[in-house]
């Protein structure tokens, strides 16, 4: 599971809505005060609120939570949202190729595949079964972690 700290921001029957901050990991720099690209990385924050099913814990309003996603849910999406696209492009580029195709053509076509590569997926995506990929509440948080934990190192 990839998990990630959020604060519960609103409660609907058996769905929870929670509030995660995309953070960067400058958070956990020791050179932080003095870095444009850590106040570039704190002005970009987001907030991202997102439903999140729960039968299991008694949360309220303005708790810290601990959700998680599958792994295999980031990495199908990953490979299908932009694997398909990819492949058909460069299946298209080959075939173009394979006909001594001019190159302009070669590179129409390639986008064309490209882009009907997106809309398949668009199509597919919404007849999948996501329930198993959804967001999870895991546990609730004791505190909110605000840095990438860092090894602890100790001179002995």
């Amino acid at each position: 599971m990839i998990e990630e700290f959020a604060q519960v921001i609103k409660i609907e029957s058996q769905i929870v809505w929670v509030r995660a901050i995309a953070k960067s990991a400058c958070g956990s720099c020791q050179a932080q005060k003095g870095c444009g690209h850590s106040l570039l990385a704190r002005a970009g924050q987001k907030q991202i609120d997102l439903p999140v099913s729960n039968t299991t814990l008694d949360v309220n309003v303005g708790d810290y939570v601990v959700i998680g996603v599958p792994e295999q849910a980031v990495l199908f999406s990953s490979l299908f949202m932009y694997g398909v696209p990819l492949i058909s492009m460069i299946a298209a580029a080959l075939i173009c190729e394979s006909f001594n195709a001019t190159e302009g053509l070669s590179a129409a076509l390639s986008l064309f595949a490209m882009l009907l590569g997106f809309i398949w997926v668009s199509i597919k995506s919404k007849k999948l079964d996501a329930s198993k990929w959804q967001p999870r509440l895991m546990r609730k948080a004791d505190s909110v972690q605000n840095h990438i934990p860092m090894c602890d190192i100790t001179n002995t």
